[in-house]
């Protein structure tokens, strides 16, 4: 009898790994297809230049230039060296990576609530897959921290020691990951430990064997790694202060009722995306079925009541956008798998109408994703990259620290989005050591322009001819056929450092205005193309390495196999990133070399640990 139990129990869990394998295979396909069948070269979404630029830029001069986020720059050059992929390869391959590995924890998340089926998590896995689009397409940061946040709350759902240890490693990689979002894990975690807190301790129950001291422990090592990997990340070049998005140009200009005005209009706008009603009044049911007196029904309800916080938070204040809030609240889409599941044995006896009302709802869940992932593109392109090549040939032939002041126009009243892009795109291009040399320049605009364009416009010349003013160096004054759109080989009436308007010198797509260097002809480290398939091989190597560095990890915390290999993209993730940071600030630059280092010893620990928890028992 016992051994056919034991035999059950491992044929069990064959097929849920092969049914972990089957989510992971399908969503991997579900992220590539924009891809492969739009025959895109580069990552997705108005932030991936700003993760090119920062991963180049740190790859040059240290992850210090990155200042508080260094996480995903750390993870992006190791995982870049390891297996010797580009820069537009490795941040596509992470978008797609990160996308897989949120499923994946959710449906491990999921898979700690007592007597969960396979249908749950496997449905809570796949809907939290689809909703990930909306943070996929760039915003690399939210993800990242989503993935390693997911996974704690499920090592917290164990309820153990080694559990909360490792609940505080993934929450101090996810606060190096996004900061600011590691306070939004707090306030969440908070929540949670609300019902244990009020509940006190017993007489002679040591802290952590109460939930809240779990939870209160797993915050505090998570803070002090936080503190520490920003501390140690103070030595070294200071970070470049640009404006990496129309909302910082905003904050730093003071229009703080445009902010206000482009928040709402977001929030207001993509809601339907984001999140389908249907999705809403679910998640209420399936929350009723999550356990109340279990850990996962009290993480998901602290989480819903942080999201609605701070979605109103966001919008009477204009400190987060509020949509950040909508698209990192992965507790909607868990939640609704379980009110969708539980609505069907609710109309178990009326199977036509289950059939229509699940399939239904289910269905507009997965369209709103869907139409959102169409839409999806790069904000780069192999166009640009190539104008900016060949500027850079131009570029080389200047002392560094030159100002490269480069002409950005559209001809419409408004130009603050497009500006603050096309500076990203620029950066991402040239040569890394050259990024700090970039400035924008607006012309004059014939009409009447957009009080933010004037403000754009003036406060971005002030930056141009302080950077002047700072060196001997005479500017070189670019513009690029397509940035300039509007005045592209027309004389330019100011230009700082210039008494008078200067007729530009046309090469191609690249005019000069003023000084004309002679190009130099060598090879130079600009920003490469990718291809379609190049990025789905390098998404594939990328997830099969953040598993085999995670799987150890995930294996000493979780004894069941399905678990150990649904959290091993998320564990791998944590590990390179606190292995990455620590390599990189011995000494050690994440090239080739050093990337291998930082991969070997992220992944080498947790084999170790394994190794020990054979010999010591840990509870």
């Amino acid at each position: 009898m016992v051994y056919e139990e034991a035999v059950s129990t491992r044929s069990r869990r064959r097929s849920d790994v092969a049914a972990m394998a089957w989510l992971a295979g399908g969503l991997l396909l579900w992220f590539l297809a924009p891809f492969v069948l739009r025959g895109f070269r580069f990552p997705l979404g108005p932030d991936a230049p700003v993760y090119l630029w920062w991963t180049r830029l740190a790859g040059h001069e240290g992850l210090s230039v990155v200042g508080d986020r260094p996480g995903v720059p750390a993870v992006a050059l190791a995982t870049a060296g390891t297996l010797g992929l580009g820069s537009a390869s490795a941040l596509a391959a992470l978008e797609v990576v990160l996308g897989v590995a949120a499923a994946l924890a959710s449906a491990a998340l999921v898979r700690t609530r007592r007597g969960a089926t396979r249908v749950q998590w496997l449905l809570a896995g796949a809907l939290s897959g689809f909703f990930a689009v909306h943070l996929v397409s760039g915003y690399l940061a939210n993800l990242a921290f989503a993935v390693v946040f997911l996974a704690a709350g499920a090592a917290l759902a164990e309820g153990t020691r080694r559990g909360t240890v490792a609940a505080a490693a993934l929450l101090g990689a996810g606060g190096l990951l996004h900061p600011q979002f590691f306070l939004v894990g707090l306030a969440v975690l908070w929540f949670a430990a609300i019902p244990s807190l009020l509940g006190g301790r017993e007489e002679g129950e040591r802290p952590l064997d109460t939930e809240h001291g779990r939870i209160g422990a797993a915050l505090a090592g998570g803070a002090a790694l936080l503190v520490g990997g920003l501390a140690v990340l103070v030595p070294g070049a200071d970070p470049l202060q640009v404006d990496t998005s129309k909302d910082a140009f905003l904050r730093r200009a003071g229009i703080f009722e445009s902010l206000k005005d482009a928040y709402r209009g977001r929030f207001f706008g993509r809601w339907p995306r984001y999140v389908q009603w249907a999705s809403l009044p679910l998640g209420a049911f399936g929350l009723l079925d999550a356990d109340g007196g279990a850990f996962l029904a009290r993480f998901m309800l602290g989480w819903a009541v942080v999201l609605v916080g701070g979605v109103a938070f966001g919008l009477a204040t204009a400190i987060i956008p509020p949509d950040r809030f909508v698209t990192f609240g992965f507790v909607v889409p868990i939640l609704a798998a379980l009110g969708l599941l539980r609505l069907w044995r609710r109309l178990a006896e009326r199977r036509p109408l289950a059939v229509a009302l699940v399939a239904g709802l289910g269905l507009a869940m997965v369209l709103g994703s869907l139409f959102t992932w169409r839409r999806q593109e790069p904000f780069i392109d192999a166009t640009e990259t190539g104008q900016i090549a060949a500027a850079a040939r131009y570029v080389a032939a200047t002392p560094t620290g030159t100002p490269l002041l480069f002409v950005v126009d559209t001809g419409d009243p408004t130009i603050t989005f497009f500006a603050t892009e096309a500076a990203n795109a620029i950066r991402a291009g040239l040569p890394p050591d050259r990024i700090r040399d970039v400035f924008v320049i607006v012309p004059e605009f014939a009409g009447e322009a957009h009080p933010t364009r004037t403000a754009l416009a003036q406060l971005y010349a002030e930056d141009a001819a302080a950077a002047v003013r700072r060196t001997d160096l005479e500017p070189l004054v670019i513009g690029l056929r397509a940035f300039d759109r509007a005045s592209f080989g027309e004389a330019l009436p100011v230009v700082p450092g210039k008494p008078q308007a200067v007729e530009p010198t046309v090469v191609g797509d690249v005019a000069l205005y003023g000084m004309v260097p002679e190009a130099t002809t060598g090879r130079l480290d600009v920003l490469e193309p990718s291809s379609p398939w190049a990025i789905a091989g390098a998404s594939l190597a990328m997830l099969a390495l953040l598993a085999i560095v995670g799987y150890g990890w995930s294996r000493a915390l979780f004894s069941r196999s399905p678990d150990a290999l649904a959290l091993a993209p998320a564990a791998g993730l944590a590990a390179a990133c606190l292995a990455a940071i620590a390599v990189e600030r011995l000494g050690v630059p994440l090239d080739g070399a050093g990337a291998v280092v930082a991969s070997v010893a992220a992944g080498a620990g947790g084999y170790l640990l394994r190794l020990l928890r054979r010999q010591v028992a840990v509870p």
